[in-house]
């Protein structure tokens, strides 16, 4: 049997939106794999100088501005972070910084069971509890970026957070509240994996 002309326009129209669909979910900055080709110039982000905590032992630099964010936009599953020690060797790398962020605190449950979430929040708890012996290098997210929503995706939660202003990086050395391998003169460098620049490289005073 044939099929109508209409039947067959009406096929082709709708693989072509299945097809546009599929290309914008790849492409979205909050969809899937990214091409570093399509994400623009590296963001320029202003860190502040490392200052220990009242003798803690945790040093901690702060964005304090951001410029741009690319295609890719500034989530911190697309920074990537190394902890170097004073003989220029890497201790520590952690690729996305979303792993390493101690104050995830979601509670959207239109996507999400209550388990799932507790799952994420207890994950954040146990880096914040922490004194660097596991995790030499946390993440404080505040929400303060333009994107940054819970409610955003249904699949990563921590995704939808991003690099922004007022967000905390802390380094754990030796101290009252932290047992971390950091020393004076070790160094955190900063990447934007997308471009593969390096964004911003941090001295431990």
């Amino acid at each position: 049997m044939s099929l109508g002309k209409g039947t067959i326009a009406l096929g082709v129209i709708g693989s072509c939106l299945i097809l546009l669909v599929f290309t914008a979910a790849l492409l979205s900055p909050w969809g899937g794999p990214y091409d570093s080709s399509l994400c623009g110039s590296t963001p320029k982000i202003t860190f502040s100088e490392f200052e220990q905590e009242n003798g803690t032992g945790i040093y901690v630099t702060k964005v304090l501005e951001v410029n741009g964010e690319g295609y890719c936009s500034l989530r911190w599953d697309h920074w990537s972070l190394y902890l170097i020690d004073d003989e220029d060797l890497t201790y520590h790398h952690v690729i996305g910084g979303s792993e390493i962020i101690d104050n995830y605190s979601g509670n959207n449950t239109l996507h999400w069971t209550e388990e799932e979430l507790s799952f994420e929040r207890n994950r954040s708890a146990k880096i914040s509890n922490d004194n660097g012996t596991e995790f030499p290098i946390h993440i404080q997210n505040e929400m303060t970026g333009p994107y940054e929503d819970y409610n955003r995706t249904n699949t990563y939660p921590r995704q939808c957070l991003s690099l922004s202003e007022g967000d905390k990086i802390k380094i754990y050395g030796s101290g009252s509240e932290a047992d971390g391998p950091a020393k004076e003169g070790w160094l955190l460098r900063i990447e934007y994996d997308p471009t593969g620049e390096i964004v911003s490289k941090i001295i431990i005073p």
